[in-house]
């Protein structure tokens, strides 16, 4: 039996086979025509669904394991990524949420090159519960600095007055009157040093 294959760039010819619906695009609601397609997908063999749009920013092709999902919900949740991006963003380079050294040799050394999911082996039973103790130190970490980016946005958002009074450090451009999580990180740090050293006194 031979299999047809489909070219989805070229399933954007076909307007006609295409839904129109309201969707939520960056923050906007527009009118977007929307196609849905469950296809076998040859690199994992299985099948996989893409949903194909026209917006205003032009024409997407999302792919999802999900094959229940709306197409609408898919778009929503890709227009979603730049928030999400933003935010790990600021966890890696503001707080350093990455920037955990917990380890056990229980734990296989990462490679660049990361073997298939079924050559991976199983941990030896005692292995087990340092194995978890590790990863909630991972999650419990990035728990912490998450809580820490919530404080900042929670000061820059009540006290963006207090903030920028207080600030003395270089800025080339305020771009904007809510200052960032990083200037807010800067000026509490700032502070923190200036007590420390009143302590002494």
């Amino acid at each position: 039996m031979i299999i047809p294959i489909v070219h989805l760039q070229e399933c954007f010819d076909y307007p006609d086979l295409f839904e129109t619906v309201s969707c939520q695009v960056y923050g906007k609601t527009e009118s977007i025509q929307v196609m849905s397609l469950t296809l076998l997908w040859r690199p994992i063999a299985d099948y996989v669904l893409f949903v194909l749009a026209v917006t205003s920013k032009g024409p997407i092709i999302l792919m999802s394991s999900d094959l229940e999902l709306l197409a609408v919900n898919a778009i929503e949740l890709y227009c979603a990524r730049t928030r999400i991006e933003i935010l790990f963003s600021v966890l890696k380079h503001v707080i350093g949420a990455f920037n955990f050294r917990f380890w056990t040799k229980s734990l296989p050394k990462h490679s660049r090159r990361p073997f298939p999911n079924r050559d991976l082996t199983a941990p030896q039973p005692h292995q087990i519960g340092t194995i978890q103790a590790c990863w909630q130190a991972y999650e419990s970490f990035v728990l912490c600095a998450s809580i820490a980016v919530g404080l900042l946005q929670f000061i820059a958002i009540n006290f963006q007055d207090t903030v920028w009074a207080e600030h003395r450090l270089y800025l080339r451009t305020q771009s904007r009157d809510l200052p960032s999580e990083k200037s807010v990180k800067q000026i509490i740090a700032q502070l923190f040093i200036m007590q420390f050293f009143r302590l002494g006194q």
